[in-house]
């Protein structure tokens, strides 16, 4: 008797599992993106000559810089989507962290298929929500290097019990 067929099983697909953070990770990954932008905005600072007066200019060229903003955010009945294109990546390499109305995402690309550091680069990815969610709803998942993000919408008048998941 032949073995049975599955349906596309010809078809190579890559399908990983990001990881979400929360509690202290969660104030790890905020504050090493914090970090970045004040060295950058540091460095800016310092190429301009030192003037006083642009901090606030240089903190958001930094920002801009660090932070990509090609997540794309879509409202979609009672849910978010949100998804972005991060070539290289593995769903191992992708940290992500969701508060009420804020998703960032860190992704480390050029790790070789053994996990080796193969000229590792990290990438972070931010997003303000339209409308306040609920993180512990959050699923993800990483196709084809397509990063895909469902989160529940908060309901009208519920307040969200956790305090590491509010700004």
């Amino acid at each position: 008797m032949p073995a049975t067929k599955l349906a596309f099983s010809s078809l190579p697909t890559r399908l990983a599992t990001p990881n979400f953070v929360a509690g202290q990770e969660a104030d790890e990954l905020e504050q090493a993106v914090t970090g970045k932008i004040r060295e950058r905005a540091r460095l800016l600072f310092d190429q301009s000559g030192g003037q006083p007066g642009q901090d606030e200019a240089n903190w958001l060229e930094a920002e801009s810089e660090i932070l990509r903003s090609d997540l794309n955010v879509q409202e979609s009945g009672t849910w978010m989507s949100l998804s972005a294109s991060i070539p290289d990546a593995s769903g191992q390499g992708i940290v992500i962290l969701v508060r009420a109305t804020r998703v960032l995402v860190r992704a480390l690309q050029g790790k070789n298929t053994l996990g080796v550091d193969d000229n590792d680069a990290e990438i972070f990815f931010a997003a303000n929500l339209p409308m306040a969610v609920e993180p512990a709803s959050a699923v993800a998942s990483l196709r084809n290097h397509n990063l895909h993000i469902m989160i529940k919408k908060l309901r009208p008048g519920k307040v969200l019990v956790h305090p590491e998941t509010t700004e």
